[in-house]
């Protein structure tokens, strides 16, 4: 039942999401307008601030108790050290599926990010880096995950992830933030708690203000952030390349990416192993037919919508 709940809620999720949106940047475009400067970080806070406000009342209407139904359990710091080491490990896997799809997609955590980068350290790492996490993974790892990790793990794990990826409504974040979703939802697992996963998101949205905070004092940023484009992790493998010279860098991105994967699978059940949920962290397949217990209409027909989506802001009006 409450997969249905879930199912049904998610394309209801993504529709009220981009509509409240929209009209916060109508309004914000109004204010403007009408001579009343809104700083950009505003409507980044009003972006979190949405999902937050319809996660709250999906909660409500179906009597979620946060507190005692997702599962904030205290970590100790031995855990909250391995979920911060196995979090900036999954960076270059990050990095990696982006320099991918760059190759044909647009960057649109760049364009959307670039003002806030010029703000203050600490404002960047509230803003980037401790808001988004603590508000995401409570919707994709507690209400989705969780919803989901009662019929099956692997199963919960990879729509949890696909639904992740296919929130972010571009191609280019979609394919990462479906890799790391499914990789958090393993670190839920493995320790029962949803703080990992809070703490492994922090680490990956650390690494791009933390790089340019390092271009900053090497005097190599300017105050107009033309530096940019090096947050995503020399995602831009060089058009002007050739072709065999971009296939030979993406292979050692790629070997160098699981190198660090295979260390954030350490981190992961040792984790698990700490916790005595080791055997919960196997990767057991469920097959085509255990795909139906995670699946209805509404979900996937979220996902088509979003997919779509993606696919027509790429290439449709270019």
């Amino acid at each position: 039942m409450e997969v249905r709940k879930v199912n049904t809620f998610f394309p209801v999720f993504i529709v009220a999401y981009i509509g409240l949106s929209v009209i916060a940047s109508v309004v914000m475009a109004a204010l403007n307008n009408a001579g009343v400067m809104v700083p950009d970080w505003i409507q980044y806070v009003l972006s979190e601030g949405i999902i937050l406000v319809i996660a709250i009342v999906y909660m409500a209407v179906n009597r979620i108790d946060p507190l005692k139904d997702i599962p904030y359990k205290r970590i100790g710091l031995v855990d909250g050290i391995l979920s911060l080491a196995a979090g900036y490990c999954m960076i270059p896997m990050v990095l990696f599926l982006s320099s991918v799809t760059m190759l044909f997609s647009t960057n649109y955590l760049e364009e959307g990010t670039a003002s806030l980068l010029t703000y203050p350290f600490f404002m960047q790492v509230i803003l980037l880096a401790v808001i988004p996490p603590l508000v995401e993974e409570l919707v994709f790892r507690g209400i989705f995950f969780g919803s989901y990790r009662k019929v099956g793990m692997f199963g919960a794990a990879v729509i949890s992830g696909l639904i992740f990826g296919c929130f972010h409504l571009n191609i280019n974040q979609g394919l990462y933030a479906f890799a790391i979703g499914f990789v958090f939802a393993y670190m839920v697992e493995a320790t029962g708690s949803l703080w990992p996963s809070v703490i492994a998101h922090f680490a990956i949205n650390t690494y791009s203000i933390g790089v340019v905070q390092l271009l900053k004092m090497a005097g190599m940023y300017t105050a107009d952030g033309q530096a940019a484009e090096v947050l995503e992790g020399e995602g831009e493998l060089a058009a002007s390349a050739g072709t065999m010279a971009t296939v030979i860098q993406l292979v050692i991105f790629a070997a160098i990416a699981a190198a660090f994967m295979m260390l954030t699978v350490l981190c992961i059940k040792t984790m698990a192993k700490r916790h005595g949920r080791l055997e919960n962290v196997k990767v057991r397949t469920e097959g085509i037919k255990g795909a139906k217990k995670y699946l209805s209409a509404p979900v996937v027909l979220g996902l088509a919508v979003c997919i779509c989506y993606m696919i027509t802001i790429e290439f449709a009006f270019k």
